[in-house]
């Protein structure tokens, strides 16, 4: 017994299985996280290294190599990209996106273990980090007080918000940027260390003896038991004054020698590497990260409500507020999705009211939209699948989608219901009708969502949950339609037919389209070629015209925020480069001030780099301003030009998780050598630079470090008692720091810092003045045995793929593509010399991914489709009638994007794919009846035009359903607006441009194929 037949005998079955479908469907609803997009775990593992003081090329041949060669034979590694600076490197291993992260991640610890004991003792141990794209704040607090320094600052924040933060719902830790933590800074006076005969060794050994802190046990006395807590570390900057370091001094007196003589002690920053700025005052940031699977907009509330019952406790004058709140754009995004879900329905059921005239008929399809949703919404549950703007672009797209098999089987059942026939059996004859078809087209629909799921790349991978849900939608509303839909229609379908002053009207304009329609078939069956011409025609224009469409990632998105990088010139320190980076904020106190510009967050000493700087200038929201974030851009540009004193680069935020960023290009050119590498660079950048296609082309590599070569005799050390590790440890706790032990305040411990004062380490000659004792206890000068020549250095020493590597950077030029910025690169490489190895970064390696990706998915939807069809049909030829058909959606699609001078992006291209279903489902309801037709008798020619005639009121329904359910994306507006208009004016122009032309060529390829073979006279002996 058939579904439909099943459910009309048991009506109250069929309802409750929709009904609990409604119900279950509404809970797993409500439980759903909240988020901007899915959830997709970076392909990548970071290996961190740090060895204070080592200059890049130590750190590159003595950590780096190593490194990289315990992790070349780790397996499914895409790229290697290491970074070697001063004092630290990074490596960055990429996997394939179907790689278990979490066993990729125990490869490299494993691999990294097995080396550990080749690395310099004074390295720190190497850390091994999953990298999350969850780590990413979600919401951004600044803190601030005019009477406090950034240490109080950064200490209050530590002991009294962090954790307070931390614990909140959802959130996986509290970050904090511009922090000055506490330690106790040992300024040593090198002159005087000299003059009382101390050396760096002798204090070293003082502090490890006197601050310590041991156990010191416990005390029984009769029935009591006493722990005994000894106070021997050290707690305040006088205490650590007094510390002995020699039993008395030169100058006759015979007093101890106290490190307070020959040192200045205070309590200080740890590190001065880096400052935050919030609106143009020093603060303390606090990134709140959330936890995978976490609800964005629920972990926004939490902490809002948090900082409501932490303000009233702050000391006088602190302030704490949001500069950042990723819900805010989150939210106006949703809220903007669900209007247009709303107008999507509004215009759903106004099309289906206009055919079919009755309010009380017109539920019966629209009662499959609330119910496809609910029940997609089961599924994401069951998925782990969140709410968020891909899988709310499926159910908006689905809208027009899920009511097309109703909408079949209501048609039809009101034409045997015309006929004559009951009500019951109108219902039971018109449902077996076009079952087939249904299900057909539902299996031709899924087979072409389900492939979206499996892009490659990360950005291919955000599009996962797109397909399933738009997949599962799909299909619960065939459900609906061969169980709900006849048990609807057999009970609410009107006893006698009364028609309307409506339907008849809309009758009488069917009826003459029908005529019309069937006139035009008969010549066209009866003349083919103009029709196949004009098709053909069409389709090569929409191929070449593609190939002339300008492409990108994805469309260049207006989300509220702007980037700004700030590189001052090789060697500048933190003052240099924050001097400038406050001229640009000066360029923003415009903007803030009319309200275009909410907040501008500075972070000075970004990225490691005292000479780099990040702005992030917030814009007022999407309804409070007039003008978009690319007209802020514009008019900032010339204003940024003028700033001679670094060099700028202004962008937009980056849509789908983009943090590169919009309106630039990265890539690494690798090569043999350091020197041949970095004179590639630069010749590659020149020619580049008179290409119009770019502009502010960047070379990240330049000798220019001021830098000094240490030059040591070792014949002459070795004859004057030293050896080459005490040379070296001296050098390295003046003049890069060397933490000794730690000091206890306020029940917390902080470290305890040893470096020269500033003033004894700011020229060359301070270091040969160094003193260090031989092994006979005499005092010798670095000078008496070393050369220091000055000259300039690398900053950095970078490889990828373990070949030596220069970054290069450049911002496209105003109207051009992606594509072609990367074209204009490629073709600049083909006269570069032949070992250079160009790999691409950031968003140029991403659109590779995902164009390859997508081009699979493509053909495999194709392939798909053809094969379902061939199996549905029980044959080879006849899925050729509705395949021939589909190029020509893509011919409307691309026109459309040539009209409306759209782009080929991600979303773009995700609409081409879900054209190929859409189209292939009319195609299948007019071959499906003519086939039916064909076996009762009629004639080849008859059924095609009879077929086609009989289905073009469904297929003008569902054709005109989908179209209006698009048409609310295709003119959205607000927050994230322009990936909505991408893939809603692909699917609106594609659909309308194609389906007149689609009506009339599917007959006259149907009689073309069909009559091929002659149809045998017998019956087949499938029937026998």
């Amino acid at each position: 017994m058939s579904l439909p037949n099943l459910s009309l005998r048991r009506p109250v079955m069929a309802t409750v299985l929709n009904l609990l479908i409604v119900l279950v469907g509404a809970v797993a609803m409500s439980r759903l996280p909240v988020r901007e997009l899915p959830q997709v775990e970076a392909a990548q593992v970071t290996v961190r290294v740090d060895y204070t003081g080592a200059a890049p090329d130590v750190v590159d041949s003595q950590i780096a190599s190593v490194i990289e060669g315990a992790l070349a034979g780790v397996s499914g590694v895409t790229s290697m990209a290491t970074e070697s600076e001063r004092g630290r490197m990074r490596t960055v291993l990429t996997f394939d996106s179907n790689r278990d992260i979490d066993a990729a991640a125990n490869d490299v610890r494993n691999a990294v273990e097995r080396v550990v004991g080749r690395l310099p003792e004074e390295a720190e141990r190497p850390r091994v980090d999953k990298n999350d794209s969850e780590g990413d704040p979600v919401v951004r607090l600044s803190l601030s007080s005019p009477d406090m320094t950034p240490v109080q600052l950064s200490d209050y924040a530590t002991r009294f918000l962090v954790d307070r933060f931390a614990r909140l719902p959802g959130v996986a830790n509290t970050a904090t940027f511009g922090a000055r933590s506490p330690a106790m800074r040992i300024w040593l006076d090198q002159s005087r260390m000299a003059a009382y005969g101390i050396t760096t060794g002798d204090i070293i050994a003082a502090l490890e003896s006197n601050n310590v802190e041991l156990p010191a046990g416990e005390i029984e006395t009769g029935a009591r038991q006493l722990q005994v807590l000894a106070q021997t570390r050290f707690s305040s900057a006088e205490a650590f004054r007094q510390v002995v370091i020699g039993n008395g001094g030169q100058d006759g007196t015979g007093r101890p020698l106290r490190l307070g003589d020959v040192a200045r002690i205070e309590e200080g920053p740890e590190q001065r590497e880096s400052i935050f700025r919030a609106n143009g005052l020093i603060s303390l940031g606090l990134g709140i990260q959330p936890q995978a699977q976490a609800n964005t907009v629920a972990i926004s509330e939490a902490v809002r409500a948090e900082l409501d019952r932490i303000r009233p406790t702050l000391p006088p004058g602190m302030s704490l507020d949001v500069t950042a709140d990723e819900a805010v754009f989150i939210e106006s995004s949703i809220h903007q999705v669900l209007k247009v879900f709303a107008e999507a329905v509004g215009l759903v059921i106004a099309v289906i009211f206009l055919f079919l005239g009755s309010m009380r008929l017109s539920m019966i399809p629209v009662v499959t939209i609330p119910i496809s949703a609910l029940g997609a919404g089961l599924a994401m549950l069951v998925f782990g699948f969140s709410i968020n703007i891909l899988t709310l672009f499926a159910l908006i797209l689905a809208i027009g989608l899920v009511v097309d098999d109703a909408i079949v089987v209501l048609e039809n059942i009101q034409r045997h219901r015309a006929m004559g026939k009951s009500r019951l059996q109108a219902a039971r004859d018109g449902t077996a009708q076009v079952s087939f078809a249904v299900v057909a087209t539902t299996a031709v629909l899924v087979a072409v969502f389900v492939p979206v799921s499996f892009m490659e790349g990360e950005i291919g991978k955000l599009f996962a949950e797109f397909g399933i849900v738009l997949a599962v939608a799909v299909a619960v509303s065939a459900l609906v339609a061969l169980t709900l839909s006849p048990v609807l229609a057999a009970r609410i379908m009107p006893r006698e037919e009364r028609p309307n002053v409506l339907t008849r009207g809309v009758n009488r304009v069917i009826h003459g389209l029908e005529r019309g329609y069937g006139a035009v078939l008969d010549r066209l069956i009866a003349r083919p070629v103009p029709i196949l011409a004009v098709t053909a025609f069409a389709m090569a224009a929409a191929f070449a015209i593609y190939g002339h469409l300008p492409r990108q990632l994805t469309p260049d998105e207006d989300r509220g925020q702007i980037r700004i990088t700030v590189t001052a010139p090789q060697g500048s320190n933190l003052a240099y480069t924050d001097a400038a980076t406050r001229k640009v904020e000066v360029l923003l106190e415009p903007l803030r001030a009319d309200g275009t510009v909410t907040n501008v967050t500075t972070i000075v000493g970004t990225w490691g780099e005292l000479r780099r700087s990040l702005l992030f200038v917030n814009l007022a929201p999407w309804k409070d301003r007039d003008v978009s974030v690319e007209a802020v851009i514009d008019s900032l540009r010339p204003e940024l030009s003028r700033i001679t004193e670094a060099a700028t680069f202004i962008r937009a935020a980056g849509g789908l998780g983009l943090s590169s960023g919009q309106g630039n290009i990265r890539w690494m050119l690798g090569g043999p050598d350091m020197a041949r590498t970095a004179e590639w660079a630069g010749d590659l950048a020149a020619m580049l630079e008179d290409d119009p296609r770019l502009a502010s082309v960047e070379v990240s590599y330049s000798a220019n470090q001021p830098g000094a070569n240490l030059s040591i005799d070792r014949t002459r050390a070795q004859d004057l008692g030293l050896d080459a590790e005490t040379i070296a440890q001296t050098l390295q706790v003046l003049f890069a720091s060397r933490s000794v032990g730690e000091y206890t305040r306020d029940g917390r411990q902080y470290p305890v810092i040893l470096q020269a004062s500033p003033e004894d380490r700011d020229s060359v000659q301070d270091m040969l003045s160094v003193f260090l004792r031989n092994d006979r206890g005499d005092l010798i000068p670095l000078s008496a045995f070393a050369s220091i020549a000055t000259g300039a250095t690398a900053p950095a020493v970078n490889r990828y793929d373990r070949l030596i590597s220069v970054e290069m950077e450049a911002d496209l030029a105003p109207g051009t593509d992606l594509a072609r910025a990367m074209e204009a690169v490629e073709e600049a490489m083909t006269e570069m010399p032949a070992g250079a190895v160009l790999a691409w970064e950031g968003q140029a390696k991403d659109y590779l991914e995902s164009s390859g990706g997508i081009a699979a998915v493509f053909a495999m939807s194709l392939v798909i489709v053809f094969l379902v069809l061939a199996a549905q049909f029980e044959s080879f030829r006849t899925p050729l009638t509705i395949m021939l058909t589909v190029p020509l959606g893509l011919a409307g699609a691309v026109g459309t994007l040539l009209i409306t001078a759209g782009t080929v992006n991600i979303f773009s291209q995700v609409g081409m794919i879900l054209l190929i279903g859409i189209m292939a489902k009319n195609g299948i309801l007019i071959v499906e009846f003519a086939n039916q037709l064909r076996e009762e008798g009629m004639s080849l020619h008859d059924a095609a035009r009879q077929g086609a005639v009989t289905r073009l009121r469904p297929v003008m329904m569902t054709t005109i359903a989908t179209v209006l359910g698009a048409v609310p994306l295709a003119i959205a507006t607000g927050a994230g607006s322009e990936s909505r208009q991408a893939i809603g004016t692909v699917i609106v122009g594609g659909l309308s441009l194609a389906f007149v032309l689609t009506l009339l060529l599917t007959p006259v390829i149907y009689v073309l194929i069909e009559g091929l073979r002659r149809r045998p006279e017998a019956e087949p002996v499938a029937a026998e």
